[in-house]
C-alpha cells in the first residue's frame, strides 16, 4: 500500500465487512484516499454466523430486513432476486450462505481507485500506539502501522463452565459447534444431546437430526425458539420514553408490558416497535437494573426478540411430536465416561448415553474470561476496559474505545457484539449496519490530513527520508531485525530498489553485510548511502556517518561515535541493537558494563514496548540476575511470542543456572513453532545442543548438528560461530573423539578466517582453525590480528591464535600456559556462554598435558557456577586418574 491513510478493520465477519464497506463509501464520498486492511484469518464475509454451507441454515430475519445499507432497505432483496431467484419473496428467509456472498459483493462494490482493500489472513495479537500512529501485531510475528482501527471481532467462544469435567474431557463433547474441526461418529439408533435451546440449537438440530437419531434438547426453561409470524404486521410505533436517565428494571418491565397490551395481544408487533428505543432504555438503566435484567429477563427477551423462520419452527414441532426430539427443562447434573460411552444425567432424572454432546448455550462477549490475545493485551495495557457487566468494551456514544484513564482512544473504535455492554442490542444486522455507517463517518473524519502524511516514520516514530513503499519495506525489515527473524536483508534491498535515494536504507544494507554476512556489496552500499545522504535529514546523515566509520574503522573510535549518536536519538532501536552485543550484532561496547548501562538507561525511550524487556532480560542474565532475566523475557514473549532477544535471554538463564532438562524442552518447542522464522535459528539450536552436551546426550547433540547446524542449511559467519564451535566444544569435552570442520569452513569466506571484521568473529575463526588442525591459518590470523590498531585484536585475538598453534603442533603444555596468560577474554564480545569456549579449550589442553589438578580445579569452579552432569563425570574421571 502507498502513502494513503490506513484504516484497519479487525475481523472479517458481518461486522467487519459492513464496517469496511461503509469506510470505503464514506471515504470516496469525502474524496479521501484510504487503504483498508481487513484482518481476518478465514474467508471474509462468513464469520461465525455465515460460515455454514448448509442451505437449511437460514437467516433469522426476512430478506427485506437484511440490507447492508441503511438508506437502501431493499438492497439485499434485490441482490437475492438478481443472483439467486428472480421471484424471491420479500418475506422469505434466505439461506445464510447467500448472505456471506452478498457481504463480499457489497464490500467489493464499495471500493474504487481512491480506496483500496488488502485482506490480511492472520489474527491480531496486539495493538499499541507508536507516535501519532497505531501498530497492529499479528500472530505470525509481523506488524503494520495504521492510522485508525475498528475492532469488529464478533462473538466470543461459548462458555463450557456448565459442563462436568468428565464431559469436557470427552471426545464426544463439542465445545463450540461452529468452530469444531472434528466430530464424533453418530449412527442410527444413537442419541445426541444439545445443551441450550436457542438459535444455535435450531441450526444444529437440522444437521444432527438424521433419520434414526434421537435429539435431546436441554435448557434451563425447556423452551424452544419462537417463530416469526407467517403474515407479519407492521411494528407498533415506539412508545414515548420516560424523561429520566435512571430507570429501574421494574419500570422498564412495565413499559414493555404496556407496549404489548397496546398491540392488542400481538406481542411481535410490540417487540418490533421497541427496537428503535431498546438501546436508549438500556442506557437509562443503572448497573443494578441491568444486572437484574440479565438475571431475570434476558433469556425471555432474547426469545421474543430473536425469532426463527416459521418453517423451521414447524420442523422442530414435528420432531417433538414424533418423539425424535425430546425437550428437557433443567440442565446437566453429572457425567461420567467409561468404555461403553459418556453417561449423562439431566436435572429431570433422565439418563442418556449420547454419541455426541453439542454446546449450544450461545456465544459470549465476557471480556475478563476471554482467551483472545488481542483482548487480553488491550485490557492489560489499559488501552481498553470492559463495558457494563463485562459485556464487550466500554465505549463512548460514537463507538470509540474508552481506556483505563477514562478517556477515549482517539483512533480506536468498535462495532457489533463488542458494544453490547453499552447498547445491549448490538448483534443483529439492522443494528450493526447502522453502527458501521456511523463509525465509518467518525473514522474518516478523524483521519490525519494528507499534509501530515508526506513523511513516513519508522516503528518508533523517527522520520524517514524515503518513499512510502520503501519506508513500509524498511519498517518490516526493522521489525524482523528486532525479533531476530529472517528476511531483513532482502527487505532492505527491496526498499532501496524502490527508493534509490533512501540513504539510511543503503547504510543499513552495508551493516547487515558486515554483521550478518548478508549478500551485499558493502562498498557500493556505503557509496550509495553517501550519495543519497544529500537528500536525508540530520539524523539520517549522522547514522550514515556512523555506519561508514563502523564498517571501515571498527574499534573504539566508531563505537564512541555510535554511542554519541544514541545520546541524541535513543529511540533508534536499530542503532541500539548494533551497539549492544547480542545474538544479532557483535556490539560496539568492549566492556560488558558499558552495554548494561546503555540498555538500562533506555527505559524512558521505550516504555511498555515488547522489544525492550527482551533486550534488558539479556542484560540481566549477563549480570547473573537470572530470575529477573526470566521475568523480563516472559513479559516480552507474552506480547510478542517471536521476540528473539527474549528467547535468547531465557535460553541463557536456563543454561547458566544448570536448568538443562527444562531449558532443552522449552527451546525445542519454541524452535519448532515461533522460532521457525528466526534468522539465527541455528544459534537457538546451538543453545539446545549445549544443554544436550551438558546432560551427556551426545548422540542427540550430533543429530541436532546434522539436522539443524550442518551445511548447507547453515553457512558463512553463522556456521563459523555456531556450527564449528559446537563441533569443537563436543570434541574438547569428550563427547566425540574426532572433529571434522572441513565442510563448515568450505562455506566460510576466507577473509573471515584470515582477517575477521570483529574480535568476536576472530575468536571463532581461531577455534575453527584449531579444530581443522590448520597451524598456518592460525599463524596468518595471529599476524593480522597483531597488526590491527584495535587493542582487543592485538591483545587477545593474536595471543589466542598463538596458543592454539601450540595445541595444533602437539604441545598441549605450552598451549595451556598461553591460555592461562590470556587476558581480555570478556572484551571479545558475545555472551559468556560463547566466550566459555576458551575455558573449554583450556580444560582440554590441561587434561592432554597431564595437568590433572588444573583441569579438576577449572571443572570444580564451573560446577560451583552451574550444574552439569557431563562436567561432574569429567571431574570424577580426573580424580580416578582417567583422561577427560
Amino acid at each position: 500500500m502507498g502513502s494513503n491513510a490506513v484504516v484497519a478493520v479487525v475481523g472479517g465477519g458481518a461486522s467487519g465487512c459492513l464496517t469496511a464497506s461503509h469506510v470505503a463509501r464514506t471515504a470516496r464520498a469525502a474524496g479521501r484516499n484510504v487503504d483498508i486492511l481487513l484482518v481476518e484469518p478465514n474467508v471474509p464475509g462468513q464469520g461465525l454466523a455465515y460460515s455454514t454451507a448448509d442451505p437449511r441454515h437460514r437467516l433469522n430475519v426476512p430478506a427485506k430486513g437484511m440490507s447492508a445499507l441503511p438508506d437502501e432497505p431493499g438492497h439485499f432483496l434485490a441482490w437475492m432476486r438478481r443472483h439467486v431467484h428472480v421471484d424471491f419473496p420479500e418475506g422469505g428467509f434466505a439461506p445464510r450462505l447467500h448472505f456471506a456472498d452478498y457481504l463480499a459483493d457489497v464490500l467489493d462494490e464499495s471500493l474504487g481507485e481512491s480506496v483500496r482493500l488488502e485482506t490480511v489472513r492472520a489474527r491480531v495479537s496486539d495493538l499499541r500506539r507508536h507516535g501519532r500512529r497505531l501498530r497492529l501485531t499479528f500472530d505470525d510475528g509481523t506488524s503494520r502501522p495504521v492510522d485508525a482501527v475498528v475492532l469488529a471481532m464478533g462473538h466470543g467462544e461459548p462458555s463450557v463452565a456448565w459442563a462436568p469435567e468428565a464431559m469436557q474431557r470427552s471426545h464426544r463433547f463439542i465445545a463450540d459447534p461452529w468452530r469444531a474441526n472434528a466430530a464424533p461418529t453418530v449412527r442410527a439408533g444413537d442419541d445426541v444431546l444439545l445443551v441450550g435451546a436457542g438459535l444455535t440449537m435450531a441450526d444444529m438440530a437440522q444437521g444432527w437430526g438424521r433419520r434414526g437419531v434421537r435429539l435431546h434438547v436441554v435448557s434451563r426453561h425447556g423452551m424452544l425458539p419462537l417463530a416469526h409470524a407467517t403474515d407479519p404486521q407492521p411494528p407498533l410505533p415506539a412508545p414515548e420514553l420516560p424523561d429520566s436517565d435512571h430507570l429501574t428494571a421494574a419500570q422498564v418491565r412495565r413499559l414493555v408490558f404496556a407496549q404489548v397490551r397496546a398491540a392488542g395481544g400481538d406481542w411481535r408487533r410490540a417487540i418490533d416497535g421497541l427496537r428503535p428505543v431498546t438501546s436508549r432504555l438500556w442506557r437509562a438503566m443503572d448497573a443494578d437494573a441491568r444486572a437484574d435484567f440479565l438475571r431475570t429477563a434476558a433469556r425471555r427477551w432474547d426469545r421474543v426478540r430473536h425469532r426463527i423462520d416459521p418453517s423451521l419452527a414447524r420442523w422442530l414441532d414435528e420432531r417433538t411430536a414424533d418423539g425424535s426430539m425430546v425437550v428437557h427443562a433443567g440442565g446437566v447434573v453429572s457425567a461420567s465416561e467409561d468404555a461403553k460411552g459418556l453417561h449423562v444425567e439431566l436435572a429431570d432424572g433422565t439418563r442418556i448415553t449420547p454419541a455426541a454432546v453439542l454446546n449450544c448455550t450461545g456465544t459470549t462477549v465476557g471480556l475478563r474470561s476471554s482467551h483472545d490475545p488481542l483482548v487480553l493485551n488491550l485490557l492489560d495495557s489499559g488501552t481498553a476496559v470492559p463495558g457494563s457487566l463485562d459485556l464487550g468494551f466500554a465505549t463512548d456514544d460514537d463507538g470509540r474505545v474508552i481506556s483505563s484513564t477514562g478517556s477515549c482512544q482517539p483512533a480506536i473504535w468498535t462495532v457489533g457484539p463488542l458494544r453490547r455492554g453499552e447498547l445491549w442490542e448490538s448483534t443483529a444486522i439492522p443494528e450493526i449496519r447502522s453502527q458501521a455507517a456511523e463509525v465509518a463517518a467518525s473514522v474518516v473524519a478523524a483521519l490525519p490530513s494528507p499534509t501530515l502524511r508526506r513523511r513516513p516514520r519508522d516503528l518508533y516514530g523517527l522520520p524517514l527520508s524515503a518513499s512510502a513503499p520503501a519506508a513500509a519495506l524498511y519498517d518490516d525489515a526493522l521489525g524482523r531485525i528486532l525479533r531476530v527473524q529472517s528476511g531483513a536483508p532482502e527487505l532492505v534491498a527491496r526498499a532501496v530498489a524502490a527508493d534509490p535515494d533512501f540513504a539510511l536504507g543503503h547504510a543499513v544494507q552495508a551493516l547487515l553485510g558486515v554483521e550478518w554476512g548478508a549478500d551485499v556489496d558493502v562498498r557500493a552500499a556505503l557509496e550509495n548511502a553517501t550519495r543519497a545522504s544529500a537528500h536525508a535529514d540530520e539524523r539520517e546523515r549522522r547514522f550514515v556517518e556512523v555506519a561508514i566509520e563502523r564498517v571501515q574503522s571498527p574499534g573504539a573510535g566508531s563505537a564512541a561515535a555510535l554511542l554519541a549518536y544514541l545520546q541524541t536519538y535513543p529511540e533508534d532501536a536499530l542503532a541500539v541493537s548494533i551497539a549492544v552485543p547480542t545474538i544479532a550484532f557483535g556490539g560496539a561496547t568492549e566492556i560488558p558494563a558499558e552495554a548494561w548501562a546503555l540498555v538500562e538507561g533506555l527505559e524512558p525511550a521505550y516504555g511498555g514496548d515488547w522489544w525492550y524487556p527482551g533486550l534488558l532480560g539479556f542484560i540481566r542474565q549477563e549480570q547473573d540476575r537470572f530470575d529477573e532475566a526470566r521475568e523480563l523475557a516472559d513479559r516480552s514473549l507474552a506480547i510478542e511470542p517471536a521476540a528473539g532477544h527474549a528467547v535468547h535471554a531465557r535460553a541463557h538463564a536456563h543454561y547458566e543456572t544448570g536448568d538443562h532438562v527444562a531449558g532443552l524442552a522449552w527451546l525445542d518447542r519454541w524452535i519448532s513453532t515461533c522460532g521457525a522464522r528466526a534468522s539465527h535459528r541455528a544459534h537457538f539450536s546451538w543453545h539446545a545442543a549445549l544443554h544436550e552436551l551438558a546432560l551427556g546426550h551426545d548422540r542427540a547433540a550430533l543429530a541436532r548438528y546434522a539436522g539443524q547446524l550442518a551445511p548447507p542449511s547453515v553457512t558463512g559467519v553463522r556456521a563459523l560461530v555456531d556450527s564449528a564451535s559446537l563441533l569443537w566444544r563436543g570434541y574438547a569435552s569428550g563427547a566425540w573423539g574426532s572433529v571434522d570442520v572441513g565442510p563448515v569452513l568450505a562455506t566460510v569466506p576466507p577473509a573471515l578466517l584470515a582477517d575477521p571484521p570483529t574480535p568476536f568473529v576472530g575468536l571463532h575463526a581461531a577455534v575453527a582453525l584449531a579444530a581443522a588442525g590448520d597451524a598456518q591459518g592460525l599463524a596468518r590470523l595471529r599476524r593480522r590480528a597483531a597488526s590491527r590498531p584495535d587493542a582487543v585484536f592485538a591483545g587477545t585475538v593474536a595471543p589466542l591464535a598463538d596458543a592454539l598453534v601450540h595445541l595444533v603442533l602437539g604441545d598441549a603444555d605450552r598451549a595451556t600456559d598461553a591460555l592461562l596468560a590470556l587476558e581480555g577474554v570478556e572484551r571479545l564480545g558475545g555472551s559468556a556462554a560463547q566466550r566459555e569456549i576458551v575455558e573449554d579449550t583450556l580444560i582440554h589442553c590441561a587434561a592432554r598435558a597431564g595437568r590433572t589438578d588444573l583441569a579438576r580445579s577449572l571443572l570444580h569452579d564451573r560446577l560451583e557456577r552451574r550444574h552439569s552432569p557431563r562436567d561432574a563425570r569429567r571431574s570424577a574421571a580426573l580424580v580416578a586418574g582417567r583422561p577427560d
